[in-house]
């Protein structure tokens, strides 16, 4: 076996050791993604405004309490009649506040009784995430592993596994005869250009591209309904 071919079956184990890394990456990125859904009830409660719907409720029932009943003080203005108007004007109102109130606190409930369940809809998708994440770390450790028995030429360090193409390219290039001069090769080059130029990293975290992500992963509201669905039907069932 020549140098570049040690160096090329070297190339291809580690590649399939990113395989396994770019697996963990993906199944993460996932998580990350699941967790943007779960929200809490309490935000729901806070995000409905109960007490703001409920004053508009009663501030519109008001005024149509109070134009129905002018309306029907016009036919009802003498005697005891006045009293007709007056009781259509409160039971319009009572009855129209009673309503709207059941309907707000029908809504608030419904809400967060489904955002519960996508809680623990999205709760569950994670958690078959976490295991798929530890036995791929596991297959991608062992995998290591047993690569540092096959690869003797160079440290098996994550940098370096990555710019093994670089590294091969000082053999196609000439610039090194075997495989331990090619990685020192890249190992000098590596430093004079750490020497040569200053390099920023920015902490800033990357916003998160929801429709992009929607599109990769899909959406686990649907899973949710779905399940939701299947209950319902073996629940018709029994």
């Amino acid at each position: 076996m020549t140098e570049l071919e040690k160096m090329e079956q070297a190339e291809g184990y580690i590649n399939r050791y990113f395989e396994f890394e770019d697996g963990v990456t993906v199944s993460q990125e996932n998580k990350e993604y699941l967790k943007t859904y779960i929200k809490d009830v309490n935000t729901i409660e806070e995000a409905f405004d109960l007490k703001k719907k409920m004053q508009k409720s009663i501030m519109t029932m008001g005024i149509v309490a109070v134009v129905v009943g002018a309306l029907f003080a016009i036919p009802f203005h003498s005697g005891a009649l006045w009293l007709v108007p007056l009781v259509v004007c409160a039971a319009i109102f009572i009855g129209g506040a009673v309503f709207f109130t059941s309907l707000h606190k029908y809504k608030l409930d419904s809400a967060k009784q489904h955002q519960k369940e996508v809680n623990e809809g999205i709760q569950e998708q994670i958690e078959i995430l976490d295991t798929r994440i530890a036995q791929i770390e596991k297959q991608r450790d062992d995998y290591l592993a047993a690569l540092k028995k096959r690869i003797d030429f160079m440290e098996l360090d994550i940098d370096y596994m990555r710019n093994i193409g670089a590294i091969k390219q000082k053999l196609i290039d000439g610039e090194a005869e075997t495989c331990e001069d090619a990685v020192y090769a890249y190992e000098q080059g590596m430093l004079l250009s750490q020497m040569n130029n200053i390099m920023s990293k920015s902490e800033r975290k990357p916003e998160m591209d929801m429709e992009k992500n929607r599109e990769r992963f899909g959406d686990p509201l649907q899973a949710i309904e779905e399940k939701k669905k299947k209950k319902k039907k073996e629940k018709k069932k029994k």
